[in-house]
């Protein structure tokens, strides 16, 4: 059997409260669970002899996970990166109200990379219609948002 979807997605933080703050009220996903762990099997299979860690479990509105992980040991180091620089990902939400979410944005002083809003033309495509914008999370994490154009 071959890989066929996307389980959860994971995003490490240095200070989990700012990053549940940015992922819930800012972009409206659902707080599930929040968790520290430090199990020994937990370690074994991140590689590591021990960790010790805070988990944040959010629903991404299908059932998917996103989880915001803090590692309190051991610490990690902060990585900056572009769009452009390999092997950087970003996670892309789908969002019912654009401007709304901007706002929020906008009051919590999210950084913006895109210097506008696209509106992809694809006519007859799945992208048609579709608003796309580029920010980052407080961490740096790459983030995209996509309104899709509302079905006939």
């Amino acid at each position: 059997m071959t890989a066929q979807r996307i389980d959860h997605v994971g995003i490490t933080t240095s200070d989990l409260d700012r990053s549940l703050h940015f992922y819930v009220d800012v972009l409206g996903l659902k707080l599930l669970a929040r968790h520290a762990m430090s199990e020994p099997d937990l370690a074994a299979l991140l590689g590591l002899h021990t960790v010790d860690l805070d988990i944040a479990d959010l629903d991404s509105g299908d059932g998917r996970i996103v989880e915001l992980i803090h590692y309190r040991q051991p610490e990690g180091t902060r990585v900056s990166h572009h769009s452009w620089d390999s092997p950087t990902t970003h996670i892309a939400f789908t969002v019912d109200d654009m401007a709304a979410v901007e706002e929020r944005m906008a009051q919590s002083k999210v950084q913006v990379i895109s210097h506008r809003k696209l509106t992809i033309h694809d006519p007859g495509g799945p992208w048609d219609g579709a608003v796309c914008l580029y920010l980052r999370d407080p961490y740096g994490t790459i983030i995209e948002l996509v309104q899709r154009r509302p079905e006939a």
